[in-house]
């Protein structure tokens, strides 16, 4: 019980001590990590635990939506809230269809996307 308490403290100065730049990519890295987990799931059957993962997916999409900025004169904002509407989307269909080739495409859309975070 007290491994789980001084897991979640670390967490959570991690989370408070962290950059704004380091938090998107933790964002990105728990999406990628659910996915995975998720998919795993799928493919044991786990329906149930494969659901909350990728839920938890979903969330994290919504999350990285909220987080984008605007930037005047620029596209780039737009094409990211439409990826992120894409890639939401294809959890839900994924979820409800139990279709792990989406899945892994929103796998291999996430991993591209905190690459390029980290070269920023």
């Amino acid at each position: 019980m007290s491994y789980n308490k001084g897991n979640t403290a670390y967490l959570n100065n991690q989370i408070l001590t962290a950059s704004p730049k380091r938090l998107i990519e933790m964002l990105f890295e728990a999406g990628i990590k659910h996915l995975k987990v998720g998919i795993y799931h799928l493919e044991k059957q786990s329906h149930e635990q494969s659901n909350a993962h990728l839920i938890k997916v979903q969330e994290i999409i919504l999350e990285l939506k909220m987080s984008i900025q605007q930037i005047p004169g620029s596209d780039i904002s737009h094409q990211l809230n439409d990826l992120y509407d894409f890639m939401y989307n294809q959890l839900i269909q994924a979820n409800i269809n139990k279709d792990k080739e989406k899945l892994e495409m929103v796998q291999h859309m996430l991993e591209e996307l905190v690459d390029t975070w980290r070269s920023l």
